[in-house]
């Protein structure tokens, strides 16, 4: 369902965009030329989604995207056990898959600048839409959909780098992009402020605005930031509220998590809208591009720009059982022809390509889903495992709900992945981690996971063919980028680095 994203580059394009060559009412949001009017708000906000996407530099400016364009979930899954690259030696893909990247990393320093350009445009929007003669409902919305963008910037932020410069203002000046970085926990603490605040903003998961940001969005979010900080018995609590309130559930069949037409239906709580189709330019994405084996484009037939840049690693390819519906959804190792002939190759991951949809997989109307119900489930499985010492029977209901849907083979509910029973704290945990190594494969999510529960390197030393990797313990933070060090004196870098 992509009407939303017509509603978004509707608003966009109204705002003064006349063509994807001429983007500076998206990228150049300042108090001079926007805040005035309802339209200048509710524009401004539209353009927080266009920021975390597709960006507002494209492929005409030599950059490539967003926030979540294919930096950071590739880091995520290149920097654990969860995939490996194909790149050449040297190139910043190849650096993050063996751990021998450092503060100039290309990726690493996209992401940081990415993640503060859009904060910039929230805190532009936050300290500006306030003032704006408009309906009082509507403002709180607009103000309760930056506040998230804001604290899911900051979050991941302070996850990746630990302590980062806390703005809260829009930069004005050179001047204001110096100081210091601000303690993690003072970090956290806005963060949690920012969520309460769009907690009570926003609105929940309705028909209306499908794909927009909601108070269960920010919720879920909420509820991971307290499980990375240690408060487990309120993350349990708001994970809870979000399973007892109904408005979620897991679709049937893992496979429909993937198709386009089930977008922002049922499962998904908030993910990142992309779009060909609707768009006027380089909008889609491209996970497909990056993840599916080249060479398969064939009379007309197969991927049409697949390069395989990033590929599963064995170790986590084998640590399926076979009959694990998420291992044939997730995993492609074949590709049949209309004409019969067929061909094999080591596994890459398929699991974003809808291949009813979009058959030649290039540009993609596939959004990046960030938050899910499974996530939830797994969240409070882990949250009542830490708070009270071991697993309890509402522990195991959430993670068997999670295995039972893996059981589903399109037809019929298998007998494997039996119920979780009887297990310690530690046997639990690691259930809990392995559970989610299977269910997010290329979501963004590994190196977290891995962080998270202080198995980083433990796991990608395990992995058989990680054996390039450099990981060492000072890799439970990335560096902070060197370009930004240069323009800012007061950055002290990570140790390690």
């Amino acid at each position: 369902m992509k009407i939303y994203k017509a509603l978004i580059l509707a608003a966009l394009l109204g705002s003064g965009c006349s063509s994807f060559l001429d983007e500076e009412p998206i990228s150049e949001i300042t108090q001079e030329n926007y805040y005035k009017t309802e339209q200048d708000a509710i524009a401004a906000v539209n353009a927080l989604y266009d920021y975390i996407s597709v960006g507002n530099s494209g492929l005409w400016s030599g950059e490539f995207g967003g926030v979540y364009y294919n930096d950071y979930w590739i880091t995520q899954g290149l920097c654990s056990d969860e995939m490996k690259t194909a790149s050449a030696p040297g190139s910043y893909y190849y650096q993050l898959s063996t751990f021998s990247f450092n503060s100039s990393n290309s990726g690493l320093e996209k992401v940081w600048k990415d993640c503060y350009k859009t904060i910039n445009t929230a805190n532009l929007a936050i300290e500006n839409i306030p003032p704006i003669q408009m309906d009082e409902e509507l403002k709180g919305k607009l103000l309760g959909e930056a506040k998230f963008f804001r604290a899911m910037l900051y979050f991941d932020l302070v996850r990746m780098y630990g302590d980062v410069p806390l703005r809260t203002s829009p930069t004005k000046g050179v001047n204001d992009v110096q100081g210091s970085r601000t303690p993690s926990s003072e970090v956290y603490a806005q963060i949690e402020n920012d969520l309460m605040d769009a907690i009570s903003q926003l609105p929940a998961k309705g028909s209306a605005d499908l794909g927009r940001c909601t108070s269960g969005a920010a919720k879920a979010l909420l509820a991971k930031v307290y499980l990375t900080e240690g408060k487990y018995a309120e993350s349990a609590t708001i994970c809870k509220e979000l399973i007892d309130s109904g408005k979620y559930q897991l679709f049937s069949d893992f496979k429909d998590l993937f198709k386009i037409s089930n977008a922002n239906r049922e499962e998904i709580i908030f993910s990142i809208p992309f779009s060909n189709t609707l768009s006027q330019g380089w909008k889609g994405s491209q996970f497909n591009v990056q993840l599916l084996p080249s060479g398969l484009n064939k009379a007309g037939e197969g991927p049409e720009n697949a390069q395989g840049w990033q590929k599963p690693t064995m170790d986590l390819y084998n640590s399926f059982d076979n009959s694990d519906r998420r291992k044939d959804v997730s995993f492609i190792t074949s590709y049949k022809y209309s004409d019969g002939s067929s061909v094999s190759f080591e596994p890459h991951i398929a699991k974003w390509w809808d291949m009813e949809a979009e058959p030649r997989a290039n540009q993609s109307d596939q959004d990046y889903i960030y938050l899910r119900y499974a996530d939830v489930l797994l969240m409070y499985a882990e949250a009542l495992n830490e708070a009270n010492g071991g697993p309890t029977a509402e522990a195991y209901e959430a993670i068997n709900q999670v295995r039972t849907r893996a059981r589903f083979d399109g037809v019929n509910v298998l007998n494997i992945l039996p119920d979780l029973s009887g297990l310690g704290y530690e046997d639990f945990k690691e259930a809990i981690l392995e559970e989610r190594r299977h269910e997010f494969v290329a979501e963004g999510h590994r190196w977290f996971d891995l962080v998270r529960n202080g198995k980083l390197m433990e796991k990608v030393k395990l992995a058989t063919d990680k054996t390039e990797s450099q990981v060492a313990d000072f890799h439970n933070l990335f560096p902070i980028p060197q370009r930004d060090r240069e323009l800012n004196s007061s950055l002290t870098q990570n140790p390690g680095y």
